[in-house]
């Protein structure tokens, strides 16, 4: 069972009225008044109503094989999705449906080209209001129940069926047998023309209109020129995860590296094992997004390269990080021996990371994708070809392009947890 309740909700609906029949008397009424019995009216009703609590069951059975097996390509339109998904479902029903509606706030017929009709119908609906809304307030209950509910039930019942018939949820576009076009998934028709893309939309308009949505939500930004991602995306997740906002931390062991016995005579001279560790990962300031931001941006010079910017810190809140790291070098014997365990801690007042992408999709693998392999990230790369070349990439995934720039350099501290070594403790001063 679900509930739903709204303090105010607003229907409209515009009608247009016009006397087809100039014999008639309706119509001779409107010549003795001077009005054109051609005239289209635009009739507007109007209903504002207040407290409304909406109460409905849905009972659904649907097919969990059928839903992971829908194909990415038969979703790519979005007039496509609803009937795809309605197409897994074995029956569906609509138990209960009942709305209740606390008062109504005003209920107004307009538009007539007639003054005295538009005054008439003004007092008619306020005299019908005034006599019978308690009536109709308590009856509404009891009519979406017993009335609307039946009625509810059958269109879903028309829905579901159709939706199983052929051709309701659409194959994948077989002719699609080449690369991924980023410019023509990811942007509208105009803006991927402009691109050098095709401009006719042949991945349908999904990716383009979640796209055009993440685009949007990057582009907003404070009068200092911080991300509201900041505060709608980052500061949230950032809290779920570390209690703290813009705050990222992971305990334990990141990284272990360990090599005992080492087999090489020339290495054995100088070190019998050696272990390097990480461990700790703390990053603050993850929260000081600045525009612009660039994500997956297509690029005019090719259909597979993607433009990624992203500017982090202020003088106020840089972004600052620190990673627990050890080495340990052993044997009795080694002039190297050595066993430290040490804190080290980056200040970066703003960093700012440039990145192109080059990436290569096979066109048939993305349309036939599963929904049910949605989640899983190793099935998306399998989707890129692997080049057959030693030494020109012309299909695959690579960094095309990377800088990071440090406007304000890098500020490092370090400090000793456990060090063999007595000069580590002045570390900071010597360097």
């Amino acid at each position: 069972s679900n509930s739903v309740k709204l303090q105010r909700l607003g229907v409209t609906l515009k009608m247009g009225l016009s006397v087809e029949d100039e014999s008639s008397e309706q119509a001779r009424r409107l010549l003795e008044r001077g009005l054109n019995t051609n005239e289209l009216e635009t009739i507007t009703v109007s209903l504002i109503l207040k407290d409304v609590e909406l109460d409905v069951s849905l009972l659904m059975a649907m097919d969990q094989d059928l839903m992971g097996e829908l194909k990415l390509g038969s979703i790519l339109n979005t007039n496509h999705i609803f009937s795809c998904l309605l197409s897994t479902i074995h029956s569906v029903g609509l138990s209960e449906f009942v709305v209740d509606i606390g008062d109504i706030e005003e209920f107004s017929i307009s538009g007539f080209i007639s003054e005295d009709t538009s005054e008439s119908i003004k007092n008619i609906t306020a005299a019908i209001l005034t006599e019978y809304k308690p009536i109709f307030l308590e009856a509404i209950p009891a009519f979406t129940s017993t009335t609307i509910r039946p009625i509810l039930h059958g269109v879903l019942q028309v829905l579901v069926d159709t939706a199983r018939d052929d051709g309701a949820c659409p194959e994948p576009d077989s002719s699609l047998d080449g690369t991924l076009d980023f410019r023509d998934l990811l942007l509208s028709e105009e803006r991927a023309l402009e691109l050098l893309g095709q401009g006719d939309s042949p991945y349908g308009d999904l990716f383009r209109l979640l796209y055009s949505f993440v685009e949007d939500m990057m582009s907003e930004a404070d009068e200092n020129g911080l991300s509201k991602m900041n505060d709608l995306l980052i500061a949230p997740l950032t809290k779920s995860q570390s209690g703290v906002e813009g705050a990222l931390k992971i305990n334990g062991t990141l990284l272990d590296l360990n090599k005992e016995d080492v087999s090489l005579d020339i290495w054995k001279a100088f070190a019998d094992n050696l272990r390097l560790t990480l461990s700790d990962l703390s990053i603050s300031g993850l929260d000081t997004i600045r525009s612009p931001i660039k994500m997956l941006e297509p690029r005019s010079s090719s259909a597979h390269l993607l433009e990624n910017q992203l500017s982090l810190g202020t003088i106020d809140k840089p972004l600052d990080a620190s990673v627990r790291f050890g080495l340990q070098v052993g044997g009795a014997t080694s002039p190297l021996a050595t066993d430290n365990i040490m804190d080290l801690q980056l200040s970066m007042p703003s960093m700012e990371v440039l990145a192109v992408l080059f990436a290569t999709v096979q066109e048939s693998r993305f349309m036939k994708f599963p929904l049910k392999d949605v989640l899983n990230f190793s099935c998306w790369l399998s989707m890129i070809p692997v080049s057959e070349k030693s030494f020109m990439i012309d299909v695959g995934l690579a960094m095309h392009y990377l800088d990071v720039l440090f406007d304000g350099g890098i500020m490092a501290k370090t400090a000793c947890v456990s060090c063999s070594n007595s000069w580590l403790e002045d570390f900071n001063s010597i360097v």
